[in-house]
């Protein structure tokens, strides 16, 4: 019997956060955290196939799915999107919890657990996001980048969603399955999260155009190591092999090593399938959660 789904929203100080909900509240939580333009929805077909013996909440971070962005103005930073999920832990009054999460969720994810040690007693994460690195002659570029680009072109990254352009529902779903190689029911799913109708079988996107720039740490490719390799939450990173083979960790391959972790706190698997590897093919993947999930380091991977 799958598990039961619920919907709503919590309070914050700019707006509401959509959460999506699965399973019995009083069962261990599981935070559930998406990567950038995306909704909670993703993790729907894992769930079916994880163990039942969990409570799944699925936050929407601000500015994606049915969540209401930060406030207009402002450039956004990984930071900002940290304090979210402490907002979802307090309501819920977590004093322990595990997390699974995707691409820039991962971010997200491993900054909270870094300001907030002790919280996180797992984390299960695929494909995790690369920050953009910067040594000391890259500061203009970084800079111009997020913050220049930003306010050069403030009008477009701060536009109301009544003003954007008006898309094809059909045209939308389209792309989206061929962008992240989704199945016509996951795009159209998605897209039911991050749109909203605009007649005559048009939609217009919902999501914070900010998002396509987000501002994150400007750390050395050093320090980038030093701080992700730091922790000692027991960690399963499932890494899909197209994005290895599309270069995407070609400067941080201590992300492939599981030596490279000198409190010896993670587990690598790389399995086949692209980036969104969790919602388009969740059955390669959800043995090794579920295991995790149950034991740990003590499961067999």
């Amino acid at each position: 019997m799958a598990l039961l789904e619920k919907e709503w929203f919590i309070e914050s100080p700019w707006g509401r956060i959509s959460i999506i909900a699965w399973g019995n509240c009083y069962d261990p939580p599981v935070l559930l955290c998406h990567g950038t333009m995306d909704s909670a929805a993703c993790f729907r077909p894992l769930i079916r196939l994880l163990p039942q013996k969990f409570y799944y909440i699925g936050i929407e971070l601000p500015g994606n799915g049915k969540s209401d962005p930060f406030p207009r103005g402002m450039v956004l930073t990984l930071y900002d999107f940290v304090y979210a999920v402490h907002v979802v832990v307090n309501h819920f009054r977590w004093e322990k919890f595990i997390s699974i999460a995707h691409s820039f969720g991962t971010s997200v994810v491993k900054i909270y657990n870094l300001c907030y040690p002790g919280k996180l007693t797992k984390i299960i994460e695929f494909d995790p996001a690369l920050h953009r690195m910067v040594t000391l002659g890259d500061f203009h570029s970084w800079y111009q980048i997020t913050f220049g680009d930003f306010f050069k072109n403030f009008d477009e990254y701060n536009i109301d969603i009544e003003k954007t352009e008006k898309v094809s529902k059909d045209e939308a779903v389209q792309k989206s399955m061929k962008r992240r190689h989704l199945s016509e029911e996951c795009a159209k799913e998605t897209l039911e999260r991050i749109s909203i109708p605009a007649g005559d079988g048009f939609v217009r996107y919902t999501y914070d155009r900010r998002l396509k720039i987000l501002q994150t740490p400007p750390y050395t490719p050093e320090h980038y190591k030093d701080v992700l390799t730091s922790v000692k939450t027991p960690t399963l990173s499932i890494i899909a092999q197209d994005t290895i083979d599309l270069g995407f960790y070609k400067l941080t391959p201590f992300l492939l090593d599981e030596m490279a972790y000198p409190n010896r706190n993670c587990r690598i698997k790389i399995v086949k399938g692209s980036h969104d590897v969790h919602y388009n093919n969740p059955e390669c993947v959800a043995d090794y959660v579920a295991e995790f999930l149950m034991g740990g380091f003590k499961a067999k991977l």
